[in-house]
């Protein structure tokens, strides 16, 4: 359920920008905005190019180009959902969520149900933290020590994932639980202690155990999973789902390698913990694990924000083999690209990269194939190409065409399936329909046709051609500009610079008003943003300010605002007021021109094809005064050059 715009605006009025990045890099001010070194991780520069602007509400860096809003920082550097962005910056500035801020006033849960869900969290963070100093207080020779050194984990790893230890103690977190004030009824509701059966007192349900704090991207622990430090059973324990936990939804690491994901537009899929540390310790940092669960449709889901690009590793066994084929129709179905990788010479990507270095696995990866193929040679083990075979290798793989949501690629597929089958795309696309008689009937029929028609654009059945309906995307695309000419562009990225600048555009005089200059811009995108701008200018100059911040959500490219070089965000410097102008003028000059000329060479080839009747005259009259118009514009801009050149 979403916010109503009115809230999503009042939450990003309030937020600061320049706090909420300070948390991970050092900004300085600077002129109107503030400049620091890129936190993105795939930016390493020694001098500072990324821009902030408080006032505006946005960052740029002139570096790498990435650029966004507060929100879009919250999910490309922490991976948080647009609805979980204005969450957290709710609770942080203090605005209450209460039952009107959402649309439809329907709320998810009751207040009764945020305020438990605010408990627990606080609890499972005194486990943390409980936790992690447990780790630091054990001597350099206990066993948990010699296991942390074995597992080659350094003190940064660490930290930086809270990992910690659980003593080998009955009560210990519930003396601890007990001591912060927390309610015995509440460390069982997070699933941390458990009731004796008999007798009074609660005890521990993490022993002797390494512990991996579970966080969501807002930075709260949700569960945990632990490790048994020797020989025993389970080898993983997880926290059973809880009102804030449900494993399906979470994937571990996120919180902390979401930047790492956006940053190289790639996410690596592992099962468990230690896969996903060890990994991100040798380097490959974009990773997230699934603790232990299949993929689920909300696992793809979290993915599809940060990336389209997954390769998911499974072990070489048959639980690894029976993972890829439950992966395959999920991924496919949210539009993600999925690539497979089987690891036969170790039995995890842990113990890989300790037998083989992280270089090694980084080759693998790279070559890793698309999981379709992977998971058609699993389907195709024994496969001797009989009839009966087509047929039952048919039935397996109808469930993952079924699931495509990309067209492009199930005819792709399609076509790879009947190359190595040895049938035509008619006997596939019947078999798929699940018409025995139309089998036999379109293979002869097709097989008497020598054109192969398109899998699935023509009359293609429900099938083949129904895709998945997907999640409505976050950050629905309402404006598109990429392609918008140059000039267009231009006057658009300098105009939203400043008050100043628009002022110039928006106080047009004739014999060109504000109005007259849209009806000459060709692009819709462009025009469409200054319709906007000039009502937001109109009604209220503080919502102007902040218009480019708002854009960001809305355009296809919002980088291309940050694009042209005059155009800074932070208005560093002295603001030349008269040169700013000028180069408006100029840019208008330039689309006048473009109008003309079009407009000109309408007329001129209607006056050679023949085509003057009883207008002639006055085409011709129209013809001349563009003419006329279109020098007169040249010689004032020559004008200007030349009064230019004297200052």
């Amino acid at each position: 359920m979403g916010y109503k715009q009115e809230f999503i605006e009042k939450v990003i009025a309030a937020s600061n920008l320049v706090d909420i990045i300070s948390q991970y890099t050092t900004l300085k001010p600077t002129g109107r905005g503030h400049m620091g070194r890129c936190p993105f991780p795939d930016h390493q520069e020694k001098t500072a190019s990324f821009s902030v602007s408080e006032f505006k509400g946005v960052y740029h860096c002139f570096g790498c180009k990435k650029s966004g809003n507060v929100t879009t920082f919250l999910r490309d550097y922490n991976g948080m959902s647009f609805p979980d962005s204005i969450a957290y910056l709710a609770e942080r500035n203090g605005i209450p969520i209460t039952d009107d801020a959402y649309e439809n006033n329907r709320p998810d849960y009751s207040h009764e149900d945020k305020d438990q869900k605010k408990t627990l969290l606080r609890a499972n963070k005194i486990a943390a933290d409980f936790f992690k100093e447990m780790l630091k207080r054990q001597s350099t020779d206990s066993v948990i020590k010699q296991y942390v050194l074995k597992r080659k984990l350094n003190p940064e790893t660490i930290e930086e994932f809270q990992i910690g230890y659980a003593p080998n103690e009955w009560e210990a977190l519930a003396g601890q639980l007990n001591r912060s004030s927390i309610p015995m009824e509440v460390g069982e509701e997070a699933q941390l202690i458990r009731k004796r059966k008999e007798g009074s007192g609660h005890f521990d349900m993490f022993r002797d155990r390494l512990m991996f704090p579970i966080h969501s991207p807002t930075g709260d622990v949700l569960a945990f999973g632990g490790r048994i430090i020797e020989q025993g059973e389970p080898k993983y324990l997880n926290s059973p789902e809880t009102p804030v936990f449900h494993k399906g939804k979470v994937l571990y690491g996120l919180a902390q390698t979401a930047k790492h994901i956006r940053t190289d537009d790639l996410v690596l899929v592992v099962e468990g913990y230690m896969d996903l540390v060890s990994i991100y310790q040798a380097g490959l940092k974009n990773v997230v694990a699934t603790m232990g669960t299949a993929l689920t449709p909300d696992h793809a889901k979290l993915i599809k924000r940060l990336t389209n690009n997954v390769v998911v590793l499974f072990d070489g066994d048959e639980a690894g083999k029976m993972a890829a084929e439950r992966s395959l129709p999920i991924l496919l179905s949210q539009g993600l690209f999925p690539r497979g990788l089987t690891l036969t010479e170790a039995k995890d990507p842990d113990e890989f990269v300790i037998k083989f270095g992280v270089d090694a696995l980084k080759k693998q990866i790279d070559a890793a194939p698309d999981l379709f193929k992977v998971v058609l040679k699993s389907y195709m083990e024994g496969y001797r190409n009989e009839a009966s075979d087509k047929v039952k290798l048919v039935d397996k793989i109808k469930p993952v065409f079924d699931a495509m949501a990309d067209q492009r690629l199930k005819g792709l597929y399609a076509d790879e399936l009947c190359q190595i089958m040895g049938v035509n795309k008619d006997w596939l696309r019947n078999s798929f329909q699940g018409n025995a008689a139309g089998r036999s009937q379109g293979y002869a029929s097709s097989a008497s046709q020598n054109n192969q028609r398109n899998f699935v654009t023509e009359e293609a059945p429900p099938a083949l051609s129904a895709a998945v309906t997907t999640e409505k995307t976050e950050e629905k695309v309402q404006i598109k500009i990429s392609d918008a000419s140059k000039v267009e562009l231009m006057l658009l990225q300098n105009t939203l610079k400043s008050r100043a600048n628009f002022a110039t555009l928006v106080d047009l005089q004739e014999p060109l008003t504000f109005t007259q200059l849209l009806s000459q811009i060709k692009h819709l995108g462009v025009k469409q943003i200054l319709e906007i701008a000039e009502q937001d200018y109109r009604q209220d100059v503080n919502k102007f300010d902040r218009l480019v911040s708002q854009l960001i959500e809305k355009i296809d490219k919002p980088e291309l605002l940050f694009q042209n070089s005059k155009l800074d965000i932070t208005q560093m410097g002295e603001f030349d007021e008269e040169k700013e102008k000028k180069l408006i003028v100029d840019l208008i000059s330039r689309i006048q021109q473009e109008f003309i000329k079009d407009q000109a060479k309408v007329l001129s080839m209607d006056i050679r094809s023949d085509r003057l009747n009883e207008n002639d005259e006055e085409k011709l009259r129209r013809f001349s005064e563009l003419q006329k118009s279109r020098l007169e514009i040249r010689k004032s801009e020559r004008g200007s050059t030349k009064n230019e050149s004297k200052k």
